[in-house]
């Protein structure tokens, strides 16, 4: 069973901060941005992070569905679509409160979810 949870809604632009979401309570977490449109020269960076206390905040290390190294790096994207993370070691890392920091944000509309799996 999961809980869907918005991180950003479906058409946004911004950039910087998103909105601090509580996702505690889960035995593993999957972090999804999806590019909904993109115009001209379309490119966003992003990247996840998460927080014990809802101050502090931390890159979120993950893995993809087409990978398992882990990672903390931003992930740039020029094209719509879906990318998926998932935290990697969720037992090792029980974060409370998760974000989405899109920037660098060129002709691109977006939307970025959490999977709460419990």
């Amino acid at each position: 069973m999961y809980d869907l949870i918005s991180l950003a809604p479906s058409g946004s632009v911004a950039t910087g901060n998103g909105s601090t979401v509580r996702v505690e309570g889960y035995d593993a977490l999957a972090l999804q941005f999806v590019v909904e449109s993109a115009g001209a020269t379309p490119t966003i960076t992003f990247k996840f992070q998460g927080s014990l206390d809802g101050t502090n905040w931390y890159d979120i290390a993950y893995v993809t569905d087409a990978n398992d190294t882990t990672a903390t790096s931003t992930k740039t994207v020029t094209a719509v679509g879906a990318s998926v993370m998932f935290l990697d070691n969720p037992v090792a890392r029980k974060y409370k409160f998760v974000r989405v920091v899109p920037s660098a944000n060129t002709n691109i509309t977006y939307r970025a979810e959490a999977y709460r799996i419990v």
